[in-house]
């Protein structure tokens, strides 16, 4: 019997990029999906606290290049925190095989 999810070649390099990937869609348009599930840059955000929020938030807005790289460096950690390396990899399969 076919299975398409045989045929994904799957490594350890396609986990980061897919992790990366999904974060930056979400940080330049504050929305992504992950298994169908909707993900929000404030619900992400909503996991942390009140002190380190508001200064991701205000990195973001008004920081230098430097600070907008640190205030998403701690977003990609938060995100790793809510998705491991198992829902990315179940993403990318299904990414993969969808076609």
């Amino acid at each position: 019997m076919y299975n398409p999810y045989d045929e994904v070649e799957l490594n350890e390099t396609n986990i980061i990029d897919t992790r990366e990937d999904l974060l930056w869609e979400l940080h330049t348009t504050g929305t992504v999906f992950i298994l169908g599930h909707k993900l929000t840059i404030f619900e992400l955000l909503e996991e942390m606290d009140d002190e380190e929020k508001d200064n991701i938030i205000g990195m973001l807005v008004m920081g230098n290049d430097d600070a907008k790289e640190f205030a998403v460096d701690k977003l990609m950690d938060a995100f790793k925190g809510a998705y491991d390396d198992s829902v990315i990899e179940e993403h990318y399969i299904d990414m993969q095989s969808e076609y």
